[in-house]
This record gives C-alpha cells, sequence and structure tokens, in this order.
C-alpha cells in the first residue's frame, strides 16, 4: 500500500510537472489556449483575494467596534464616577441646610455710613454697595414655614431668598422669597433635603430677565474688580464663616479699603460686616458645575 501511494505520488508530481511545461509552450505558441485554461484558476485566486480582503475588512470592522464599545463603557464608568463625586458633593458639602457657620469669630462690623439696614415701609433695605437692596431673611415669620418643595424656606431656601433679593432690587419685581420658592420649585429647580440646584441661577436669571455671567476660578483681586465694575455676585459658600454646609449669599459692593459687603439670607450680622476678599474665595464651595461658584448677574440695558 505504501509503496502504491508512493508511486502515485510521483505520477502526481510528474502530471503537475507535464501540466505545467505544456502550460509554458501554450502560453507562447497558443494564448488563446493559455488563457482558456489558466482562466478559471485566475478567476478563482481573484475570488479568494476578495474573500480573503472581505475577512480581513470584516476582522477590522469587528476591531474597532469592539474599541468603540470599550471607550463607550469607559466614558459611562467616568461618568458615574463624576456624578457619584458631585452626589457627594451634593449630600455632605453643598446641602442647603441652614446651620451655624463652621467658623465662628468676631466679626468687622462696617461702618454705618458704609452699609446699614434701615426700614423702608414693610421692607428692609441694605445701603451701600452697588445698588439699594432689599434684604430678605429666610428665617423671617413671614415665609420660614412655606414650602420649598417638601421643606421649608427656613430650612433650605437660601437659594431662593438670596435671587428674591437680588431680582427685586435689580428688577424692581415684587420679588420675595415665598413667590421666588415656588416658582423655582415649579420649574424643577428645588433639590428635596439639599436646597437648590446650582442651575436655579441661571434659570433664575432667565427667568427674571437678568444679565447672567459665570466668572469661574478667579482670585481674590479679580472677584474685588469685577464686583467694584456694578452687578451682585451670587456666591455658592462651602463649610466656613457662613455655614457649616452649603449656602448662597450675595456680594453687592466693595469698600474703598478693600473689603466685600455681603447680603447673607441667614444671618443680618454677616450682612453688616465687611468681609476680605481672600477669605470669601478660600471659603467657597468646590462645585464648579452650573456656573458654580460664583455667578455675576447685572441689569440689561433694555431694563
Amino acid at each position: 500500500m505504501r509503496r502504491f501511494l508512493g508511486i502515485l505520488g510521483i505520477v502526481l508530481l510528474a502530471v503537475v510537472c507535464v501540466g505545467i511545461a505544456e502550460l509554458s509552450v501554450a502560453r507562447i505558441e497558443d494564448p488563446a489556449l493559455y488563457e482558456s485554461v489558466t482562466a478559471p484558476a485566475w478567476d478563482a485566486l481573484d475570488r479568494l483575494r476578495s474573500d480573503v480582503d472581505e475577512r480581513a475588512a470584516e476582522l477590522e470592522a469587528a476591531r474597532l467596534e469592539q474599541e468603540r464599545l470599550e471607550q463607550e463603557r469607559i466614558r459611562r464608568l467616568e461618568e458615574q464616577r463624576r456624578q457619584a463625586e458631585e452626589t457627594v458633593i451634593a449630600l455632605e458639602i453643598a446641602a442647603q441646610e441652614a446651620s451655624a457657620p463652621a467658623i465662628t469669630e468676631p466679626l468687622t462690623l462696617a461702618d454705618p455710613a458704609i452699609t446699614t439696614l434701615t426700614t423702608e415701609g414693610e421692607r428692609e433695605v441694605l445701603t451701600g454697595g452697588n445698588l439699594r437692596l432689599y434684604y430678605y431673611n429666610q428665617s423671617d415669620e413671614l415665609w420660614a414655614q412655606e414650602r420649598y418643595g417638601n421643606d421649608s424656606i427656613r430650612g433650605y431656601g437660601c437659594g431662593p431668598t438670596a435671587l428674591a433679593m437680588a431680582v427685586a432690587s435689580m428688577t424692581g419685581e415684587d420679588a420675595t422669597p415665598a413667590n421666588v420658592a415656588a416658582w423655582a420649585a415649579k420649574a424643577g429647580y428645588c433639590s428635596p433635603h439639599s436646597g437648590s440646584y446650582l442651575s436655579i441661577v441661571k434659570g433664575a436669571a432667565e427667568h427674571y430677565g437678568l444679565a447672567y455671567e459665570s466668572l469661574g476660578a478667579i482670585d481674590a483681586d479679580t472677584l474685588y474688580t469685577r464686583l467694584s465694575e456694578g452687578g451682585i455676585v451670587v456666591a455658592l459658600m462651602g463649610p466656613g464663616h457662613f455655614t457649616a454646609k452649603g449656602h448662597f449669599i450675595l456680594l453687592h459692593g466693595v469698600t474703598l479699603s478693600g473689603e466685600i459687603l455681603v447680603a447673607d439670607p441667614n444671618s443680618r450680622e454677616n450682612s453688616l460686616a465687611v468681609w476680605e476678599p481672600q477669605l470669601i474665595i478660600d471659603e467657597l464651595s468646590p462645585s464648579r458645575h452650573d456656573g458654580a461658584p460664583l455667578w455675576l448677574l447685572t441689569i440689561p440695558l433694555s431694563l
């Protein structure tokens, strides 16, 4: 059997060699015959090459798709991580629950000629600064127990209260902590048991017709300069002299000696003090989305 297979192999090799030799002769002597004999083989080879190229293209497309899916997975994980970090900030740091400050020390009260609280009819006015500012305190009995979502303005309404001061003072509209809180809750800016979503500032500016600008990460000198040019700055504060958690306040002017004037919706005493710009910068919330932690509000020329 082995001998037979060996002889068969020799015969087949001889046939192949003879065939190649004959084809070589036919290529020269009879090109038409050569083409008719070799054409099917070349067609088969072309189809094989096409199949190989197609398979290679499929494999490359599969590889690229796998890379895309992996990048999408990494992007989703990064987004989940970012959202988790923001949730931690919202719950542990930026939750705007009225609280005693984390740092208590004697305040430097302003000279009454620079700023003081006066009464005009039924309203309190904080004098000095860039404009005559109507002052509201979230604990005032007129609205302290009014609802902000499922919470109270006293407990979580520093955002609507600060914005009510800005809107009433800059537009002349009858904005109060109660009606601004009602608008904000209906518009979806109330974060249950946490205060306000940070997008409330831009939303309020657009709703009440104020110009809006996020100041970004600025230093103390730039904060003083921008505030000295006019407008009101909404500031989201972290733990420090204003809160133990998170808290919206207004910066409404500067002094010639380099301090900043504040309207704190949870403290009349803080609102009568002068504050170093660097202290304000140092105690800003670490939140950096939706324009936080500093927003400049100005009066449009049309108002």
